[in-house]
């Protein structure tokens, strides 16, 4: 069966936390179809710069994209797009905004629908916009600043906000790879505020990034960039309590690396992470206590997955390798194993969606 996912591309040069400038390939915003041969066909494409990261909200048909950049239209910092999409997924801009701070990275929407916030990656801030009853982004920001730095010079002189968790109550936890830190969020007023006392410390030099939470709100699992590694939390009162940390590597391997993305499978089986360097997937079995049980690691089928993401049915996963320009396409079989399909071109994947309701295109 055809299915419909998302594709937010570099179109623009940037310079990254590594301090390499990276000019990408994209165009925009992709609109594709996964066959069911692992065959990617791009369907449609909205033009926008640097569309790194996306946010879907499919019941009132809007796409959220930060655009990655640390000017925005004049003005400092970079900007949030509020894009419509139709029935047959056509795409058009309602409206942009500027965040307010700079290389915003990740955007996520409050599960009640009323509030987006934004990571802002370069200056270490967070944006929150309030939303309308129709998912409109009104104009209306709270810029909230973290403070500090990190073990590791070259990468946390400063904080960098990189990850936008909500949970089921509507506190926002916020990975911080600047600073070694989740900070936490909670609402006042019906309004976004600051919880520091509810923060979660990281071991130093670690550079949290990417998170996903269990379905029943109890675990979070989250990369560590730096550390390579991937941290397991369970939820304690208001927030969060380490339980453990597991290497997102071979044991053998002694070469360069750099953690990106994280997803569970939707029946919360199996975890994978994204290693950069090692260019592979690292495979986890999820155990009866929610801890991680090493299993393999994949070949990515290219270079850099910055980027993955798994069907609603837990049947395929889609790697997005940055820097060969590839989606490469597995079959996930009953024991957790990502068996490689196809190799499609396509021009600087930073982010894949996929849809879950499919559009009408037949």
């Amino acid at each position: 069966m055809r299915k419909y996912f998302l594709t937010g591309t570099y179109s623009e040069p940037i310079l990254f936390g590594t301090g390499e400038v990276f000019t990408g390939k994209g165009k925009g915003i992709y609109l594709c179809a996964l066959e069911e041969d692992g065959k990617v066909t791009i369907l449609d494409c909205l033009p926008l710069g640097n569309p790194s990261f996306l946010a879907v909200d499919e019941k009132r048909r809007h796409i959220y994209a930060v655009n990655e950049m640390k000017e925005f239209q004049g003005s400092y910092g970079g900007g949030l797009t509020d894009i419509l999409f139709d029935e047959k997924g056509k795409m058009s801009v309602l409206s942009s905004f500027g965040t307010g701070g700079t290389d915003p990275c990740h955007v996520a929407v409050s599960p009640d629908g009323t509030w987006l916030a934004v990571a802002n990656y370069a200056d270490g801030t967070v944006s929150a916009f309030q939303l309308d009853e129709t998912g409109t982004v009104t104009g209306e920001r709270m810029l909230f600043a973290h403070h500090g730095s990190g073990a590791n010079p070259a990468r946390q002189a400063g904080p960098h906000a990189h990850c936008i968790l909500f949970d089921d109550d509507g506190n926002l936890w916020v990975n911080d790879l600047g600073i070694d830190r989740i900070k936490a969020y909670g609402l006042k007023n019906d309004r976004p505020c600051a919880l520091e006392e509810n923060d979660v410390c990281l071991n130093p030099g670690s550079g949290p990034r990417s998170g996903e939470l269990s379905s029943d709100g109890m675990h979070m699992y989250v990369t560590n960039e730096l550390g390579s590694g991937v941290t397991h939390l369970r939820k304690e009162k208001d927030t969060w309590k380490v339980m453990e940390t597991v290497s997102s590597l071979p044991p053998d391997y002694t070469g360069d690396n750099i953690c990106a993305d994280l997803h569970l499978l939707p029946d919360g089986r199996y975890l994978y992470a994204s290693n950069r360097g090692h260019d592979s997937i690292a495979v986890f079995r999820v155990l009866e206590d929610h801890s991680l049980s090493a299993i393999e690691w994949v070949p990515c089928g290219g270079k850099t997955p910055r980027n993955f993401a798994i069907d609603p049915d837990g049947s395929r996963l889609l790697v997005g390798n940055q820097d060969s320009d590839s989606i490469v396409v597995y079959a996930l079989n009953e024991n957790g194993h990502p068996e490689m399909v196809r190799t499609n071109e396509f021009p600087t994947p930073v982010c894949i969606r996929f849809l879950k309701e499919q559009p009408d295109l037949m």
